[in-house]
């Protein structure tokens, strides 16, 4: 386990790094929010980008950013993230205005207890959140990412449920003909493991990182269910699982960590790695190939690699994450163009 004081310790050398540029994908609540806190707390001027689906409700947030970091930029992009044609247009102006990005993280999602639910671009709604829509925002944006490499770190980070990859089925990756709920959340977990091993290959210069954040106190539920439902969740569950969860702004100095540290390094890095490794910060991480300093790594909430499943193990041999990518690929377009 990294210890909290030792990425506390971390986190503040993230002022030596200059000019950071992120974007947060959620960045408006629960665990999005309190690691951008941190970001504006512990980066010198870092320039950070916030997709949310409400700039209203947001701006009391960008107005605390402000004041963490006076010299800090925050803009706000307005967007519903479950479509693709949406990303692409947040995606634009980014494109457009920089020459670089280091930190892309990413937590949009919820929770569903009804079937498939789909787009008007015909992938269900909660998987393309969970899943199609991150990596759409990957795709647009890897070459900025591979820009930064050589002066700063370049990182990827999506917040789901890494280490626990399930196996899934090859011949329906979108689940149109085979679609449950566990379904549903097994491709969603493989597939984004998967996409991100053959990225840090065929990206050698950007690392990627699938995080477990543990049980985290976030307003899903109020987000994803009417009042009944939450408030019974609220008040009647959440208080027995409490002493069991990782605390908002802990997670938060976490995340920032997972997104900072050289501890998680690209598989070839021109430049910096990340904020440099001290005692007690452990070594280079192991990747999900089992090789030190791979570029795609399985993280728990307390930094730690949670090691290769059997199904990822033998998904490698059969070659399944080129399989994976590809088929990504083709659908992303398919669904920009209806």
């Amino acid at each position: 386990m990294v210890s909290l004081k030792t990425v506390q310790t971390s986190n503040t050398g993230l002022r030596a790094l200059p000019n950071i540029t992120a974007l947060f994908v959620g960045g408006t609540s629960g665990i999005g929010q309190s690691t951008l806190r941190q970001l504006a707390r512990h980066a010198d001027s870092p320039t950070a980008y916030i997709v949310g689906r409400n700039e209203a409700r947001a701006r009391p947030f960008l107005s605390e950013l402000q004041q963490l970091s006076p010299k800090g930029r925050f803009h706000f992009i307005e967007a519903d993230v479950s479509l693709l044609r949406n990303v692409d247009a947040a995606c634009r102006p980014i494109l457009q205005q920089e020459k670089q990005l280091n930190f892309l993280f990413m937590t949009p999602g919820g929770i569903s207890l009804g079937g498939r639910n789909e787009t008007i671009e015909g992938i269900d709604h909660l998987f393309s959140l969970r899943y199609y829509s991150r990596m759409r925002f990957i795709q647009n944006l890897l070459p900025l990412l591979s820009s930064s490499s050589s002066s700063g770190p370049s990182r990827v980070v999506s917040i789901y449920g890494g280490g626990f990859e399930y196996s899934i089925n090859t011949s329906d990756l979108d689940l149109k003909y085979n679609f449950s709920l566990l379904n549903a959340y097994k491709h969603s977990i493989t597939m984004t493991s998967l996409s991100m091993e053959h990225l840090a290959t065929t990206h050698p210069a950007v690392s990627f990182i699938h995080a477990y954040p543990g049980l985290v106190g976030t307003n899903i539920y109020s987000n994803s269910f009417p009042v009944p439902v939450s408030t019974f969740y609220n008040y009647g569950l959440w208080p027995f699982m409490w002493p069991f969860s990782v605390g908002l702004a802990e997670s938060g100095e976490r995340h920032l960590f997972h997104l900072s540290s050289a501890r998680y390094p690209a598989q070839r890095s021109a430049g910096s790695r990340g904020v440099p490794l001290d005692i007690g910060t452990g070594d280079i991480a192991k990747g999900t190939n089992g090789k030190i300093g791979s570029g795609a790594y399985l993280l728990n909430w307390k930094g730690e690699v949670r090691p290769s499943t059997k199904v990822m193990a033998r998904y490698q041999e059969e070659r399944i994450p080129e399989l994976v990518w590809g088929h990504t690929e083709r659908l992303m377009e398919e669904a920009v163009r209806r």
